[in-house]
């Protein structure tokens, strides 16, 4: 049996109980709001309480942003693996894989802003 990957989104929990659900989760406004309000990529908050709301916050934006970064490189990796193998007519055009490259450099931009203490 594998294990997933150690990265918060893949620890994320679910609620099996479809009939109560967590109220402020029943919503896209109430999951948004909770995203919003600093929550990390497991859908916590930050579990370091002895940090500043503030800088708690921004920890969780920098795991977001990390994981989203992770799934952007994981995409052009497999984008060039596809490109490598295939027929032109099966792979990402150019367009693509440059507003993944984009996306890939915004995150890590977030990353690189966030990370440091203010």
């Amino acid at each position: 049996m594998t294990e997933g990957p150690p990265y918060a989104s893949y620890a994320a929990s679910v609620n099996d109980d479809d009939d109560n659900p967590i109220p402020e989760l029943s919503t896209f406004l109430g999951c948004l709001e909770r995203i919003r309000a600093g929550e990390g990529a497991d859908g916590q908050p930050w579990p370091d309480a002895s940090l500043p709301a503030g800088r708690r916050v921004a920890l969780s934006r920098v795991e977001r942003a990390a994981v989203g970064m992770l799934t952007v490189a994981e995409m052009l990796h497999a984008a060039d693996r596809c490109r490598s193998m295939a027929t032109p007519d099966r792979y990402l055009d150019d367009g693509v894989v440059e507003g993944l490259f984009f996306a890939c450099r915004g995150l890590a931009e977030l990353v690189c802003r966030d990370i440091r203490p203010e």
